[in-house]
């Protein structure tokens, strides 16, 4: 069952996580806000069901991620603390650059590992759709 895919969508009133991996690759998209305690148990919660899977690298999209409360900024702290003892690197990709500047504005930016958008090696159905950019085919 290795080449099997798995997506899960958990939503929540303002933070919907999409979840999936496909041969041993697992990963998260974040979108909406993580500003309540809700939110930041919304994704621990889910950071702990990847973790059962057990993998050595997750890929969490973060593009859109629109908010992020000091309590939502602590989450991804904790969520990142937790892959680190698990034995698993995590990277936080695409975070939009107002969420980054509230990041180094705290001092928690250096403790993530931050990357592009274009670095994400997670699930590709993962990401959010792309709309088209006018191409025609004559």
């Amino acid at each position: 069952m290795n080449n099997a895919f798995f997506l899960l969508i958990l939503p929540s009133r303002s933070l919907t996580i999409h979840f999936g991996s496909h041969r041993q690759c697992v990963g998260l998209s974040l979108r909406g806000s993580c500003t309540s305690t809700t939110d930041a148990t919304h994704l621990l919660s889910t950071v702990q069901q990847l973790l059962e899977r057990h993998p050595t690298q997750a890929w969490i999209d973060t593009q859109q991620l629109h908010s992020l409360s000091p309590l939502g900024r602590q989450a991804l702290l904790r969520a990142d603390a937790c892959c680190r003892r698990a034995g698993t690197e995590v990277y936080w990709c695409g975070m939009p650059s107002p969420l980054v500047k509230s990041l180094q504005v705290s001092g928690l930016a250096h403790k993530l590992k931050l990357r592009p958008a274009t670095a994400f090696k997670g699930p590709s159905f993962l990401l959010p759709e792309r709309k088209a950019i006018g191409l025609s085919i004559a």
